[in-house]
C-alpha cells in the first residue's frame, strides 16, 4: 500500500485528536447508556475488539473514559498517522523506519493540561472516574495505560514508563515496578539518600506516547524521543510545578507527586496480562501532592486479562519492533517474544503463566528480605 508508506504527516495526534480520527473511520463506538465505573466498563472493555468511549458513567456526570484504543491493527496504525485498513507487514515495516529516527522533543511554556490545576489541600483522586475493572482486583486500578516520569537522581536521565497503579485512597496509591526496571533502579538512586523519588503520572496522552513507554528503550535513552519518531513529530512537553519532570503538554490529566523512600505496600490482586491474578507485595507507594487537567478531562484506561486484548496487540507491534521486555529469563524472553511475533495470544499468556509460577517457585525456594517497613491503608 503505497499510500500507507507515505502517509501524510499529522497534526498534533493528542488523545482527542486520535478519539476523533477513529470515529471518522467508522472505528469508534460511543456508549451513551449508563454503565458502572465498578465492573460495568471493564466487562464491555474486555469483551469488545472496538476502541471504546464511555460518555455516561454512573457517579461521575460529565465525565467520559477511553479504552481500547490499540484493540486492533487498523487503529495503531490510525494512532501513528497512517491510513485504514493498513496491513500488519505495512505497519510494522514504516514503524521500524521511524523508530531508528528519534525526534527530541520541545518544551513549551503552556499546554491544554495547565487549564485546571488542584493543589495539595483539595486533591482528592477519587473525583476521577477510575475503574474497578475486574471482580478479579483488589480494588479500583488509576494506573493502567498512562505514563510515568522520573529521572535518576544521580544522573538525571529521564525514564518515561508505564507501570500500573492501585487507588489506595484520595491522594495515595501503588506503583508496581519490576525489580529491574529503570524505575526501580531510580528509586533505589533516591533511597541511597533517603529521599522521596519526585514522580509524574500522565493519563491520556498520545498513543505514540503510550507505545514509547511500553518499549524496552536503552537506559538513559528518552522515551519521548522514542515517541517523537513514531509519530513523526516532537512531543511537545511542559514542566511540572511541584516536581522537577516533564510531561506532554497535551495530556488530559497529570499527577505530580513522590514515591515514599523505605515504604512497601502491596499492589493487588490484579487480573494481569496472563489471564490470571497476579499481586505484588514489594510495591512502591505513591503520594499526590497536585493535579493538573484539561477542560472537560477524558481518562483513559484499559482491562486486561484476555487474550488479543489492546495490551496484548501492543506487545505484539512491539515484539515486532524488537523492542519488548518482561525482565524474564532468557529462554521465557525468548518463547514469548516469537508467539507475539505471530500473535499467538493464547499461548502467549500460557508462557507468562508458566514463567511466572516457576519464578514463584523460585523465590520460595530462596527467600531473600524485603528492604523498607510496610506500610497499610
Amino acid at each position: 500500500m503505497a499510500l500507507a508508506s507515505r502517509p501524510k504527516k499529522p497534526k498534533t495526534m493528542d488523545l482527542r485528536h486520535f478519539i476523533q480520527v477513529l470515529a471518522d473511520a467508522g472505528h469508534l463506538i460511543r456508549v451513551t447508556e449508563k454503565i458502572d465505573w465498578k465492573f460495568g466498563i471493564g466487562s464491555m472493555t474486555r469483551q469488545s475488539r472496538t476502541p471504546l468511549l464511555f460518555e455516561n458513567i454512573k457517579d461521575y456526570p460529565d465525565q467520559r473514559l477511553f479504552s481500547n484504543g490499540l484493540s486492533n491493527i487498523t487503529a495503531i496504525g490510525l494512532a501513528l498517522g497512517l491510513e485504514p485498513g493498513i496491513t500488519w507487514k505495512t505497519l510494522i515495516e514504516e514503524a521500524e523506519k521511524r523508530v531508528v529516527t528519534p525526534v527530541k522533543p520541545l518544551l513549551a511554556k503552556t499546554g491544554p493540561v495547565l487549564e485546571n490545576i488542584v493543589s495539595e489541600g483539595d486533591l482528592d483522586l477519587l473525583k476521577l472516574p477510575v475503574p474497578h475493572w475486574s471482580h478479579h482486583d483488589g480494588s479500583r486500578y488509576l494506573g493502567t495505560w498512562h505514563i510515568n516520569v522520573s529521572k535518576d537522581p544521580e544522573t538525571g536521565s529521564r525514564n518515561v514508563g508505564v507501570y500500573r497503579m492501585q487507588l489506595l485512597g484520595p491522594r495515595q496509591a501503588t506503583v508496581s515496578a519490576s525489580p529491574k526496571s529503570h524505575l526501580s533502579r531510580h528509586m533505589a538512586n533516591s533511597e541511597k539518600r533517603c529521599q522521596p523519588l519526585p514522580m509524574a503520572v500522565a493519563i491520556g496522552v498520545s498513543e505514540a506516547v503510550i507505545m514509547a513507554a511500553a518499549a524496552a528503550y536503552p537506559y538513559a535513552k528518552d522515551e519521548y524521543e522514542l515517541a517523537g519518531g513514531l509519530q513523526q513529530e516532537a512531543i511537545n512537553l511542559v514542566k511540572c510545578q511541584t516536581v522537577n519532570l516533564e510531561v506532554p503538554a497535551g495530556s488530559e490529566i497529570v499527577i505530580e507527586g513522590l514515591l515514599q523512600p523505605g515504604i512497601r505496600v502491596q499492589d493487588g490482586p490484579y487480573f494481569d496480562y496472563t489471564g490470571k491474578v497476579n499481586t505484588n507485595p514489594n510495591a512502591f507507594l505513591f503520594e499526590a501532592i497536585r493535579l493538573m487537567f484539561r477542560n472537560d478531562p477524558i481518562f483513559r484506561g484499559t482491562s486486561i486479562g484476555v487474550a488479543g486484548a489492546e495490551d496484548h496487540q501492543l506487545f505484539a507491534f512491539l515484539a515486532a519492533l524488537k523492542l519488548v521486555d518482561f525482565h524474564g529469563s532468557g529462554v521465557k524472553q525468548a518463547i514469548q517474544n516469537r508467539l507475539l511475533r505471530h500473535r499467538l495470544f493464547r499461548p502467549f499468556q500460557l508462557a507468562g503463566r508458566l514463567g511466572a509460577f516457576l519464578c514463584s517457585r523460585r523465590s520460595r525456594a530462596q527467600p531473600q528480605a524485603v528492604p523498607g517497613r510496610r506500610f497499610s491503608i
